[in-house]
């Protein structure tokens, strides 16, 4: 009975949003792929068919990359806008423990997730394999197709939420998201420059950060070859469901509507947006110098912009860390 009555309470908070991830993921598979084989058909008759469009029907496509978006905004409707709404308080005087409540969280919107994804793209692969095109889907099963860009979702999602058990309210959970899920491709982007520009050196970025970018299983097309990286995805959605748990049972409620719940990590925050912010600015004012100019005047706009963006990302991290958008005693 308690079980049911928590589903129905996070069913009823999440349901816009997981049905927006469902109708996203319709179109992505049994919608495109009538749409597709009727292109197919008509391109043979136009004589410029190209049989490996057959299989390369089930990589990405605009509707696969929007569901990254909502599944993201479903992990903030479950914790971000509940702190937001002052739902979460109500929240944790139910009867049910804070690990119960954020696993629920997750396996609503999990489930969910792996559901839309293997009913529709079976209905995908079947709609193909039942028509004239079957024969260019031979050595291929289901499962080569799904299982990176399903993980990718999990993992995604898992990760959103596992932000928001550290921020305290939804503006901050949607923003760092989308900041931590690139950052491993980010920060060499920006530490390259600075290292290109003042010691003529580059920087090669692991071959493993690339697979720690979660949305890169469902935009990306993936080979046979790559189906071997399946347990990093895997691997990473256990670690942060098991310390999104931990780090949900420590929330302390009275920091709802701030940046951050945990205060220790605010020294650590602050001085990861100060550099990034600075190596930003120093890239970005750098790039407008005319590539005829030399390389000391580029230094020189680099450090200008440096401290620009740097002073500014003070006044924000300042501005930050001090909001709070609940009124207190109300």
């Amino acid at each position: 009975m308690h079980a049911n009555a928590l589903l129905q309470k996070e069913w009823k908070q999440g349901k816009i949003m997981l049905l927006m991830v469902g109708l996203l993921l319709l179109f992505h598979y049994p919608i495109r792929a009538i749409i597709a084989i009727e292109d197919w058909r008509e391109a043979i008759k136009q004589d410029y068919f190209m049989p490996h469009s057959v299989p390369e029907f089930f990589g990405p496509s605009m509707p696969g990359m929007l569901a990254i978006i909502f599944i993201v905004l479903l992990a903030v409707q479950f914790i971000g806008t509940e702190r937001n709404t002052r739902k979460h308080d109500f929240s944790f005087a139910l009867p049910f423990s804070r690990r119960s409540m954020l696993f629920t969280k997750w396996a609503l919107g999990a489930g969910f997730i792996t559901v839309f994804m293997f009913v529709f793209s079976f209905i995908a692969f079947w709609l193909i394999r039942s028509s004239e095109f079957s024969a260019h889907l031979e050595g291929y099963n289901l499962l080569s197709f799904v299982l990176l860009p399903w993980l990718g979702y999990l993992a995604t999602y898992t990760f959103a939420l596992f932000i928001g058990t550290i921020t305290g309210e939804m503006i901050s959970q949607i923003a760092l998201t989308f900041i931590f899920i690139v950052f491993p491709f980010g920060i060499f982007v920006l530490i390259n420059h600075f290292t290109d520009l003042h010691f003529r050196s580059y920087i090669h970025p692991p071959n493993i950060f690339e697979l720690l970018i979660w949305p890169l299983y469902v935009i990306k097309p993936y080979t046979e070859q790559d189906l071997a990286t399946w347990w990093i995805p895997a691997l990473a959605i256990i670690i942060l469901i098991l310390l999104s748990q931990w780090l949900y049972e420590r929330n302390d409620s009275e920091y709802n509507g701030e940046f951050l719940i945990f205060k220790q990590l605010q020294a650590f925050f602050r001085f990861g947006i100060l550099t990034c912010f600075a190596l930003l600015g120093g890239m970005i004012v750098s790039g407008l110098v005319p590539y005829t100019l030399s390389d000391t005047t580029k230094i020189i706009f680099y450090w200008s912009g440096a401290f620009l963006f740097m002073f500014l990302s003070y006044l924000m991290t300042r501005r930050l860390f001090t909001m709070n958008i609940m009124f207190k005693g109300k």
